[in-house]
């Protein structure tokens, strides 16, 4: 028993010292992302499941951390609630939709894994300006509002070596923004396709 427990312990420290297999200091990556944004809180109400998509840049300052930015649009369409009730007052059907921009920064710390593993999981948060815009149309008729507000995010997620420098895998990040009244939240699920521009390893 003893020694069965003595290697486990030294197998999993073996994981924690080990070098990460995909990414190195010095390292740079390119992301693209894409997925589903899914409204919350008070955000839920007025908005139902929409796009996410974006691209960033990674560059590892250490071994498991990295620092990096990024940029993302992010469309949802009206909630039938709120379009019927607007609807119901302009005595027309109401089109309704909400579209952010955002570009920030971001840290990234990659959980060391066993030397030769294909599997990298992460943690990651960051921040940066949303521009966050409102528009509502009917009858040929439109009126938006657009407001540029500060927000921020946090998550997870794993990457998986695919072949040479490109990782595939998936994130999901919680975003807050603060908007008048109350935040506009969300969360993004998405997939991730990795470009390492260092030399394969």
């Amino acid at each position: 028993m003893f020694k069965k427990t003595t290697l486990v312990l030294g197998a999993l420290a073996l994981m924690l010292v080990a070098s990460q297999a995909q990414a190195a200091k010095g390292d740079w990556m390119i992301n693209f992302n894409g997925g589903t944004a899914i409204p919350m809180g008070d955000f839920k109400d007025a908005a139902k499941l929409g796009f996410m998509g974006g691209v960033g840049a990674d560059y590892m300052v250490a071994n498991a951390f990295a620092i990096g930015v990024d940029g993302s649009y992010i469309m949802n369409g009206g909630s039938d609630d709120l379009e019927a009730a607007l609807t119901a007052i302009a005595g027309s059907p109401v089109d309704v939709k909400f579209s952010t921009i955002h570009g920030g920064a971001h840290a990234k710390y990659i959980f060391p894994m066993a030397e030769g593993s294909k599997v990298s999981p992460y943690v990651t948060a960051g921040g940066g300006i949303y521009s966050v815009k409102s528009k509502v149309e009917t009858s040929g008729v439109s009126a938006d509002e657009t407001a540029n507000k500060f927000g921020g995010s946090g998550g997870v997620g794993v990457m998986f070596k695919a072949s040479g420098n490109v990782n595939v895998g998936a994130e999901g990040t919680y975003h807050t923004i603060a908007t008048e009244g109350s935040s506009t939240n969300f969360f993004g699920v998405q997939a991730v396709v990795s470009v390492g521009m260092s030399q394969p390893k």
